[in-house]
Protein backbone atom coordinates (compact mmCIF):
# COMPACT_ATOMS: atom_id res chain seq x y z
CA UNK A 1 0.00 0.00 0.00
CA UNK A 2 1.39 3.37 -1.27
CA UNK A 3 2.08 5.63 1.88
CA UNK A 4 0.18 9.53 1.00
CA UNK A 5 1.09 12.77 2.29
CA UNK A 6 -1.44 15.27 1.31
CA UNK A 7 0.18 18.92 -0.33
CA UNK A 8 -0.81 21.88 -1.11
CA UNK A 9 -0.60 20.64 -4.73
CA UNK A 10 -1.12 17.09 -4.19
CA UNK A 11 0.01 14.19 -2.84
CA UNK A 12 3.01 12.43 -2.63
CA UNK A 13 3.53 8.54 -2.59
CA UNK A 14 5.87 6.50 -1.27
CA UNK A 15 6.14 2.67 -1.62
CA UNK A 16 4.73 2.13 -4.82
CA UNK A 17 6.90 1.30 -8.25
CA UNK A 18 6.88 4.65 -10.40
CA UNK A 19 6.93 2.55 -13.50
CA UNK A 20 3.49 0.83 -11.97
CA UNK A 21 2.11 4.26 -11.32
CA UNK A 22 2.43 5.48 -14.51
CA UNK A 23 1.00 2.57 -16.18
CA UNK A 24 -2.01 3.03 -13.74
CA UNK A 25 -2.26 6.89 -15.23
CA UNK A 26 -1.91 5.67 -18.67
CA UNK A 27 -5.05 2.94 -18.41
CA UNK A 28 -7.06 5.42 -16.40
CA UNK A 29 -6.89 8.15 -19.23
CA UNK A 30 -5.84 10.77 -16.46
CA UNK A 31 -4.09 14.18 -17.16
CA UNK A 32 -1.85 15.33 -14.71
CA UNK A 33 1.63 16.52 -13.36
CA UNK A 34 3.79 14.09 -11.74
CA UNK A 35 6.62 15.94 -9.98
CA UNK A 36 9.43 13.42 -9.41
CA UNK A 37 12.43 14.00 -6.81
CA UNK A 38 15.41 11.54 -5.53
CA UNK A 39 17.45 13.89 -3.16
CA UNK A 40 18.28 16.65 -4.76
CA UNK A 41 17.47 15.35 -8.06
CA UNK A 42 14.29 16.38 -9.22
CA UNK A 43 11.67 16.31 -12.53
CA UNK A 44 8.21 15.83 -14.03
CA UNK A 45 6.12 14.06 -16.51
CA UNK A 46 3.36 15.34 -17.98
CA UNK A 47 -0.05 13.52 -18.93
CA UNK A 48 -2.62 14.35 -20.84
CA UNK A 49 -5.73 11.21 -21.17
CA UNK A 50 -3.32 8.95 -20.70
CA UNK A 51 -0.95 9.52 -22.46
CA UNK A 52 3.41 10.85 -21.56
CA UNK A 53 3.55 13.70 -24.04
CA UNK A 54 6.64 15.45 -22.17
CA UNK A 55 8.96 15.54 -19.53
CA UNK A 56 11.38 17.35 -17.89
CA UNK A 57 14.51 16.47 -15.85
CA UNK A 58 17.06 19.68 -14.84
CA UNK A 59 17.89 21.08 -18.37
CA UNK A 60 16.77 17.57 -20.58
CA UNK A 61 13.44 17.84 -21.65
CA UNK A 62 10.92 15.42 -23.54
CA UNK A 63 12.01 11.02 -23.80
CA UNK A 64 15.85 12.06 -22.84
CA UNK A 65 14.30 13.28 -19.53
CA UNK A 66 11.61 10.44 -19.05
CA UNK A 67 14.88 8.11 -19.40
CA UNK A 68 16.47 10.20 -16.65
CA UNK A 69 13.67 10.28 -14.34
CA UNK A 70 13.13 6.28 -14.55
CA UNK A 71 16.52 5.96 -13.60
CA UNK A 72 16.26 7.54 -10.65
CA UNK A 73 16.69 5.38 -7.55
CA UNK A 74 14.13 5.46 -4.79
CA UNK A 75 12.06 8.14 -6.26
CA UNK A 76 9.18 10.14 -3.92
CA UNK A 77 6.40 11.65 -6.75
CA UNK A 78 3.63 13.91 -6.49
CA UNK A 79 0.81 14.29 -8.49
CA UNK A 80 -0.54 17.80 -9.00
CA UNK A 81 -2.51 19.68 -11.90
CA UNK A 82 -2.02 19.02 -15.67
CA UNK A 83 0.24 21.52 -17.39
CA UNK A 84 -0.61 22.45 -21.09
CA UNK A 85 2.59 21.61 -22.52
CA UNK A 86 3.85 20.60 -26.34
CA UNK A 87 4.16 17.15 -26.74
CA UNK A 88 7.55 16.07 -27.21
CA UNK A 89 7.02 12.41 -26.73
CA UNK A 90 5.42 10.32 -29.50
CA UNK A 91 7.09 6.94 -28.11
CA UNK A 92 4.24 4.83 -26.41
CA UNK A 93 4.54 4.56 -22.37
CA UNK A 94 5.31 0.46 -22.73
CA UNK A 95 7.92 0.75 -25.37
CA UNK A 96 9.61 3.69 -22.96
CA UNK A 97 9.10 1.70 -19.42
CA UNK A 98 10.99 -1.75 -21.85
CA UNK A 99 13.97 0.99 -23.08
CA UNK A 100 14.40 1.92 -19.50
CA UNK A 101 14.60 -1.39 -18.07
CA UNK A 102 16.63 -2.66 -20.65
CA UNK A 103 19.47 0.14 -20.25
CA UNK A 104 18.96 -0.32 -16.62
CA UNK A 105 20.29 -4.47 -17.55
CA UNK A 106 22.72 -3.09 -19.51
CA UNK A 107 24.45 -0.70 -17.11
CA UNK A 108 24.28 -3.45 -14.59
CA UNK A 109 26.93 -5.05 -16.23
CA UNK A 110 25.85 -8.83 -15.38
CA UNK A 111 27.45 -12.24 -16.61
CA UNK A 112 24.48 -13.67 -18.53
CA UNK A 113 24.68 -17.42 -18.27
CA UNK A 114 27.17 -17.72 -15.53
CA UNK A 115 24.95 -15.25 -13.45
CA UNK A 116 21.13 -17.35 -14.44
CA UNK A 117 22.54 -20.81 -13.02
CA UNK A 118 24.01 -18.82 -9.96
CA UNK A 119 20.48 -17.02 -9.38
CA UNK A 120 19.23 -20.30 -9.88
CA UNK A 121 21.48 -22.53 -7.67
CA UNK A 122 20.70 -19.93 -4.69
CA UNK A 123 16.84 -19.20 -5.15
CA UNK A 124 14.61 -21.28 -2.35
CA UNK A 125 11.52 -21.00 -4.73
CA UNK A 126 12.97 -22.63 -7.35
CA UNK A 127 14.50 -25.34 -5.68
CA UNK A 128 11.14 -25.70 -3.78
CA UNK A 129 9.60 -26.65 -6.96
CA UNK A 130 10.79 -28.90 -9.24
CA UNK A 131 9.49 -28.44 -12.57
CA UNK A 132 10.28 -24.82 -12.30
CA UNK A 133 13.61 -26.30 -11.67
CA UNK A 134 13.78 -28.19 -14.74
CA UNK A 135 11.99 -25.25 -16.84
CA UNK A 136 14.55 -22.54 -15.62
CA UNK A 137 17.66 -25.31 -16.47
CA UNK A 138 16.11 -25.76 -19.99
CA UNK A 139 16.02 -21.74 -20.01
CA UNK A 140 19.65 -21.53 -19.32
CA UNK A 141 20.19 -24.17 -22.05
CA UNK A 142 18.78 -22.19 -24.98
CA UNK A 143 21.10 -20.54 -27.00
CA UNK A 144 20.70 -16.40 -27.22
CA UNK A 145 18.66 -16.29 -23.89
CA UNK A 146 19.95 -13.38 -21.79
CA UNK A 147 17.82 -13.44 -19.00
CA UNK A 148 14.31 -14.71 -17.89
CA UNK A 149 11.32 -13.69 -15.95
CA UNK A 150 8.75 -16.38 -14.44
CA UNK A 151 5.50 -14.66 -13.42
CA UNK A 152 2.34 -16.48 -11.99
CA UNK A 153 -0.79 -16.39 -13.93
CA UNK A 154 -1.94 -13.28 -11.83
CA UNK A 155 1.09 -11.35 -13.00
CA UNK A 156 3.30 -11.86 -9.93
CA UNK A 157 6.56 -11.81 -10.36
CA UNK A 158 8.05 -15.57 -8.90
CA UNK A 159 12.13 -15.46 -10.13
CA UNK A 160 14.13 -13.74 -12.75
CA UNK A 161 17.41 -13.73 -13.61
CA UNK A 162 18.54 -10.29 -13.61
CA UNK A 163 18.78 -8.06 -10.67
CA UNK A 164 16.52 -5.30 -12.62
CA UNK A 165 13.20 -5.51 -11.30
CA UNK A 166 11.47 -3.37 -13.78
CA UNK A 167 11.26 -6.12 -16.64
CA UNK A 168 8.85 -8.09 -14.52
CA UNK A 169 6.43 -5.21 -13.70
CA UNK A 170 6.24 -4.32 -17.52
CA UNK A 171 5.79 -8.02 -18.37
CA UNK A 172 2.93 -8.22 -16.11
CA UNK A 173 1.44 -4.84 -17.78
CA UNK A 174 1.99 -6.16 -21.19
CA UNK A 175 -0.17 -9.43 -20.46
CA UNK A 176 -3.00 -7.17 -19.16
CA UNK A 177 -3.10 -5.17 -21.98
CA UNK A 178 -3.09 -8.01 -24.72
CA UNK A 179 -6.29 -9.75 -22.31
CA UNK A 180 -7.90 -6.13 -22.42
CA UNK A 181 -7.33 -6.44 -26.23
CA UNK A 182 -8.36 -9.45 -26.81
CA UNK A 183 -11.91 -8.56 -24.54
CA UNK A 184 -12.32 -5.71 -26.59
CA UNK A 185 -11.54 -7.93 -30.39
CA UNK A 186 -13.60 -10.92 -29.34
CA UNK A 187 -10.25 -12.62 -30.24
CA UNK A 188 -8.21 -15.46 -28.61
CA UNK A 189 -4.96 -14.73 -26.44
CA UNK A 190 -2.01 -13.71 -26.35
CA UNK A 191 -0.48 -16.63 -27.58
CA UNK A 192 2.81 -14.23 -27.51
CA UNK A 193 4.19 -11.12 -27.64
CA UNK A 194 6.87 -9.80 -29.34
CA UNK A 195 9.05 -6.27 -28.38
CA UNK A 196 12.19 -4.85 -30.14
CA UNK A 197 13.87 -2.42 -28.09
CA UNK A 198 15.67 0.65 -28.79
CA UNK A 199 18.62 -1.24 -28.90
CA UNK A 200 17.72 -4.31 -31.36
CA UNK A 201 17.42 -6.68 -28.33
CA UNK A 202 14.13 -8.20 -28.21
CA UNK A 203 11.74 -9.26 -24.90
CA UNK A 204 9.67 -12.99 -25.81
CA UNK A 205 6.19 -12.73 -23.33
CA UNK A 206 4.84 -16.32 -23.62
CA UNK A 207 1.82 -17.17 -21.54
CA UNK A 208 1.81 -20.45 -20.56
CA UNK A 209 -0.91 -23.12 -18.97
CA UNK A 210 1.14 -22.44 -15.25
CA UNK A 211 3.69 -19.39 -15.94
CA UNK A 212 4.00 -16.36 -18.16
CA UNK A 213 7.54 -16.46 -19.13
CA UNK A 214 9.61 -13.83 -20.37
CA UNK A 215 13.00 -14.17 -22.40
CA UNK A 216 15.33 -11.28 -23.06
CA UNK A 217 17.21 -12.27 -26.17
CA UNK A 218 20.38 -11.55 -27.11
CA UNK A 219 20.79 -9.14 -30.72
CA UNK A 220 21.97 -11.45 -32.93
CA UNK A 221 19.58 -14.71 -31.55
CA UNK A 222 16.86 -15.96 -33.92
CA UNK A 223 13.69 -15.28 -32.08
CA UNK A 224 12.24 -18.02 -34.12
CA UNK A 225 14.36 -20.54 -32.80
CA UNK A 226 14.11 -19.29 -29.29
CA UNK A 227 10.36 -19.25 -28.96
CA UNK A 228 10.31 -23.32 -30.75
CA UNK A 229 12.83 -24.23 -27.94
CA UNK A 230 11.03 -22.99 -25.20
CA UNK A 231 7.76 -24.12 -26.50
CA UNK A 232 9.58 -27.77 -26.75
CA UNK A 233 10.54 -27.50 -23.31
CA UNK A 234 7.31 -26.28 -22.17
CA UNK A 235 5.89 -29.27 -23.61
CA UNK A 236 8.72 -31.72 -22.61
CA UNK A 237 7.87 -30.65 -18.43
CA UNK A 238 3.89 -30.85 -19.46
CA UNK A 239 4.51 -34.62 -20.53
CA UNK A 240 6.59 -35.58 -17.79
CA UNK A 241 4.31 -33.89 -15.33
CA UNK A 242 1.68 -36.36 -16.49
Amino acid sequence: MAQTEETQNGSSFQGISLESFLQMLEHERKSCTIDVHSGDVKGSFFFQEGELIDAEYGQQKGIDAAYGLLALKNPVFKVSNAMDRMRRIEDSLPRILLTAASRSDEESGEPKVKTMRKKLAGDAVVQKNPMLKRLISAITDIQGVKHYYLLNRQGKLITQSSVNKKVGDFIAYAIISGIQMRKHLDARGPHLIKMIMENGEVLLIIPGAGFIIGLLIELDASTEDVTKDIRSAIAQLTMKKK
